[in-house]
């Protein structure tokens, strides 16, 4: 008989494969409910919270590197379906934009030669959004 070795080990505990290793960290089983995948993954990374700053779900960086939040914490399944959910609801988002009919106003050149961008949509709602990030002159 040919002993297996283990995957890596939890607390002295070993354990032989990746999921049985995300159940042992997290002190649970497998996650069935969408909603529970969204509520869980949001708890592990603060709020969609990277390097300090909250974003939507939308706009949150789903990375697969084995330490990055919620990559660490889920198995390669569950990982797959909020990639999966994450393209729904940015379809979804990007409906709604579309829908709100936004409209460029006005360009303004910045003295630090940042460029911004107004739009306004069908209500009279307005954003601003920065084209050009502030940066110095060309010196020769």
């Amino acid at each position: 008989m040919e002993e297996r070795m283990p995957a890596g080990y939890y607390n002295g505990t070993p354990y032989y494969s990746r999921d049985e290793g995300v159940y042992m960290r997290r002190h649970f089983g497998a996650i069935e409910s969408d909603e529970e995948l969204l509520a869980y993954a949001e708890k592990v990374t603060y709020g969609w919270s990277d390097s300090g700053w909250k974003q939507p779900f939308t706009h949150f960086y789903l990375s697969d590197y084995c330490y990055a939040r919620p990559y660490e914490y889920l198995t390669r399944k569950e990982f797959e379906r909020l990639k999966e959910l994450q393209k729904i609801a940015i379809e979804e988002y990007k409906a709604a934009e579309k829908a709100r009919e936004w409209k460029l106003v006005e360009t303004v050149f910045w003295a630090d030669n940042s460029e911004e961008e107004i739009w306004e949509d069908k209500d009279g709602n307005r954003k601003t959004v920065m084209t050009v990030a502030p940066h110095g002159d060309a010196c020769y």
